[in-house]
């Protein structure tokens, strides 16, 4: 499996606010339970001068990235 932190996410504004907080799938948009998550670990983001970390997930049908 390739470097989680390597994984090419969705552009962060093309979220929704709960694939944003790691409460669903940041490609297919499935809300998560405990136990059947992917972390695919802290990212920086940045925007108008200021920069946050955010710490996205995904369901186990997508643990190395990309809608299939």
């Amino acid at each position: 499996m390739a470097d989680l932190g390597d994984v090419q996410l969705p552009r962060f504004g093309t979220l929704t606010q709960r694939q944003q907080r790691g409460q669903d799938c940041v490609w297919c948009g499935v809300t998560l339970a405990a136990g059947h998550v992917v972390d695919l670990g802290p990212r920086r983001y940045r925007r108008a001068g200021w920069s946050t970390q955010w710490f996205p997930r995904a369901c186990k049908k997508h643990p190395a990235g990309g809608a299939r």
